[in-house]
């Protein structure tokens, strides 16, 4: 496990084609960097009216050395393949109208990374919430604004938390689809080079067949290969990018709005269990906490299943370790922290903004304006920056990371007299696999389920541990009869060389 601790500091439209152009001539209307990976990605290209695709690339600027094709389609997909890991594809565009060779255009050349290996940093950006307020395919000016800031921060990626359209139930899927070239319209300024990863808001109206199959369509995303593959496969996913694993959940599948259950539930334990990434970092559309809308099942405290999922989906993100939620539903930016993970609510992309409620257990800091938050990942820190419509910093903190480790080694009877007792002694090693020291070690809390109590008392210190150094702690726990099987929940606190202070997971409740 890691240890990490969180600080707090108080706190357009671009053209794509080479020259002006006659009003008949080809348009592309999006252009995207799609399913990034380390050695291919895939380019999405969306023309007016049905044309052929060139797409020369190789790894120096105007230097090409392979090309992909498609051809009789207004919206392209080709693979881009056997690209160099961590490593900068320069791209240059040719489409063609498939029944009139002379409407042609090139695009400027675009260039856009392959995934970062683990160790290597980068930045990213998320946002949310930019749908206008009334049945238009036209995206609120501020959005424009802010796409155009996450285009000057050298980033490698953008996450949405969704509502990214004003969607209604009727929709048609080209009703639908045309106000997601609205969305494309603004976002084309930065998705050429950087990936754009969306979660599903309640506007996209995905339990509606039109609206389902244009955001479907409309979006090329990592599909998850879960049980819902065939019928949910990109509504939720996930992929890594540096020292980082993200996730989207969908809290908009028919039948289970506000939830995250059944199938998808199961797919994100599994999800979580396998990655080995330093940070966790899930983006979704409601808010599992602070949330303002009252029919939402974990915003109602009346609502039994809503409550019982709430407390589900947050133990089970806190028992893998899950650093930042990013969150919208709500249009304003509030930073809340519960049992060590932080929960961002960024809903302030353009639709019309909510007045925060007032701070309550476990709010940070709250504001009503338009912003997006920026990240700059590192191996051992997280750095987040909420940034408004004209620049200012609302608010910024960093979370630190440890490489340090608890493993269980041994469960045994110390003595006869113990298991009369019924006193289990449990070994472990705290392992510091980290490059610094750390001191001050304390087991600052002990639980266990089923019944079970620690006998050992808290908090009790442990020997500092240089870097790469290890010690056993051992504890005791009372265990009646008949309990054959339970689980123990460790709390520690530590601190590093230059006094930064670090608890996992987080402070101790009890």
């Amino acid at each position: 496990m890691r240890l990490k601790l969180v600080t707090i500091l108080a706190a357009t439209a671009v053209m794509f084609l080479t020259a002006s152009t006659p009003a008949w001539a080809i348009q592309a209307a999006n252009v995207a960097v799609s399913v990034v990976e380390p050695a291919q990605a895939v380019l999405v290209v969306k023309t007016d009216v049905i044309s052929d695709m060139t797409v020369d690339f190789g790894s120096s600027p105007g230097t090409y050395t392979a090309t992909r094709t498609s051809n009789g389609l207004v919206r392209h997909e080709v693979t881009l393949d056997g690209l160099t890991p961590s490593g900068v594809v320069y791209y240059r565009v040719t489409v063609t109208e498939s029944g009139n060779p002379a409407n042609t255009a090139t695009l400027a050349e675009n260039s856009f990374r392959t995934t970062r290996p683990a160790g290597e940093a980068f930045s990213y950006a998320v946002g949310g919430d930019d749908r206008p307020d009334t049945d238009t395919v036209v995206q609120p000016l501020v959005w424009g604004t802010i796409v155009g800031q996450m285009a000057s921060e050298g980033l490698d990626l953008v996450l949405t938390v969704g509502d990214i359209i004003y969607g209604l139930p009727g929709d048609s899927l080209e009703r639908a689809a045309a106000k997601y070239d609205g969305f494309f319209a603004v976002t084309s300024q930065i998705t050429g080079g950087v990936p754009l990863y969306p979660a599903v808001g309640n506007h996209e109206r995905i339990a509606y067949a039109g609206s389902r199959s244009a955001f479907e369509r409309e979006f090329t995303l990592p599909a998850n290969n879960g049980a819902e593959a065939g019928t949910y496969g990109e509504e939720y996913y996930s992929f890594d990018n540096g020292d980082t694993h993200f996730i989207s959940l969908c809290t908009e599948l028919p039948g289970q709005e506000g939830l995250i259950t059944g199938n998808q539930k199961t797919w994100l334990e599994n999800d979580l269990a396998a990655t080995d990434r330093t940070w966790i970092v899930v983006f979704m559309h409601r808010p599992l906490f602070s949330g303002l809308h009252p029919g939402d099942p974990w915003t109602n405290p009346l609502d039994p299943v809503g409550q019982q999922n709430k407390a589900d989906i947050h133990s089970l993100l806190q028992q893998y370790g899950v650093d930042v939620v990013f969150q919208g539903h709500e249009h304003f930016y509030l930073h809340h922290q519960e049992d060590g993970i932080q929960y961002l609510i960024t809903g302030g992309g353009g639709a019309p903004l909510h007045s925060p409620p007032p701070l309550a257990a476990g709010d940070i800091f709250s504001v009503a304006a338009f912003e997006h938050v920026k990240v700059d990942e590192t191996r051992n820190t997280l750095q987040l920056t909420a940034i408004d419509q004209s620049g200012q910093t609302l608010e910024a903190f960093t979370i630190w990371a440890l490489d340090i480790n608890l493993v269980l080694d041994n469960v045994y009877w110390g003595s006869y007299t113990g298991y009369i007792l019924r006193d289990l002694s449990v070994d472990y090693t705290l392992a510091n696999d980290d490059a610094a020291d750390i001191s001050n070690i304390q087991v600052t809390g002990l639980d266990a389920s089923g019944g079970v109590a620690s006998i050992t008392g808290t908090p009790f210190s442990v020997a500092d541990l240089a870097a790469g150094q290890s010690t056993v702690i051992t504890v005791d726990y009372m265990v009646s009869p008949g309990i054959t099987s339970f689980s123990t929940f460790t709390y520690i606190s530590c601190e590093d060389l230059d006094g930064n202070a670090y608890e996992f997971p987080g402070p101790y409740p009890g």
